[in-house]
């Protein structure tokens, strides 16, 4: 109670975030200064092609030592990681192999975790979002392997990324090869990838199934059934949220929506729904909700995954055994 007019005090806690903002902006400018001059700089994937077309020895001088790891290379990267990660998606359309190279060395040195679009790491999307090539190709095949892909939230993250990405063949094919796989633990990944897919469509077959389950296997495949369910009732009421003529329909498909939605519905979302006869005035209205309302449905979303990161194929994981036996070096 003591603290409270403190809290409550709007012009302390203006001249906090002022003093704040001025001390950060002091260190940043300091490490700038000090030659990092990379340092929190917005760098993109299309400001460094022309770097690697036309001055590729200053290129060549940031990468110094990544293929060892060495500390300098570490210390460089964590002074500038965006730009890193702008080097390594350039790299991965000009020269894949070294890119490949250099997505590893990144994954294995990067102290902090870029969150992109879904919600999926930034070091993951790279590699779904890179043009065709066999370095790329194994690097693909690097993300779904069980050494670093051995949680359901893993599994989750790599479909959801290839599928935003527009990856969803390279996905059909996975989901197609472990089923056909002798091995009783890819059969059951493919059963639970497929249902991470995206675009599904009302009725689900298998979804509501009769009687009793008697094995894991036919429970994953109902779960999995069950997931492509959830995301085509999330698409359902999107659409309805959307194309509602008032806002008192469009709330209640809202809050059906919230109910049903995950990181899959990133992917349609930002995708115009055709025929929809809403006039001006309330689309802007919606609009407005869906800003106000996106922690909210950030929340609900991640709800949606909660112990995803404790199990794998719907099965509980035990410290110490198999790959969850140390700490990985996958994909963070």
């Amino acid at each position: 109670m003591a603290s409270l007019p403190r809290v409550l005090n709007a012009d302390a806690q203006a001249k906090a975030h002022l003093r704040s903002y001025k001390t950060a902006r002091s260190r940043i400018e300091e490490a700038q200064q000090s030659g990092a001059s990379l340092y929190l700089t917005d760098v993109s994937a299309v400001d460094i092609k022309p770097v690697l077309q036309y001055a590729s020895d200053v290129v060549d001088s940031w990468l110094e030592g990544y293929r060892e790891r060495t500390r300098d290379f570490q210390r460089r990267v964590r002074l500038a990681e965006p730009a890193f990660l702008a080097v390594c998606e350039a790299l991965l359309a000009y020269d894949p192999p070294r890119g490949a190279e250099l997505w590893r060395a990144l994954r294995a040195t990067m102290a902090t975790r870029y969150i992109g679009a879904a919600g999926i790491d930034e070091l993951l999307h790279l590699v779904f979002r890179a043009p065709e090539s066999p370095a790329v190709a194994e690097l693909r095949d690097e993300t779904i392997d069980l050494t670093r892909c051995h949680t359901d939230r893993a599994l989750f993250d790599v479909a959801v990324a290839a599928s935003y990405d527009g990856k969803a063949a390279w996905l059909t094919a996975v989901i197609e090869a472990d089923r056909n796989s002798p091995f009783v633990w890819r059969q059951k990944r493919g059963a639970l990838l497929s249902g991470f897919t995206v675009g599904n469509e009302s009725p689900v077959a298998g979804a509501w199934p009769e009687g009793e389950v008697r094995t894991s296997h036919v429970a994953l495949h109902r779960k999995a059934a069950r997931l492509r369910w959830i995301e085509a009732c999330a698409h359902h009421w999107w659409r309805a949220c959307v194309a509602a003529p008032d806002p008192i329909q469009a709330y209640a498909a809202w809050v059906l929506f919230l109910r049903s939605a995950d990181s899959r519905s990133y992917i349609w979302m930002r995708e115009s729904v055709d025929g929809s006869k809403t006039e001006h005035g309330l689309i802007h209205l919606k609009a407005a909700h869906l800003h106000l309302n996106r922690s909210e449905l950030k929340r609900a979303m991640e709800k949606r995954l909660e112990r995803a990161d404790t199990r794998f194929l719907d099965q509980d994981t035990t410290y110490g055994v198999g790959p969850w036996g140390k700490v990985s070096d996958g994909i963070r």
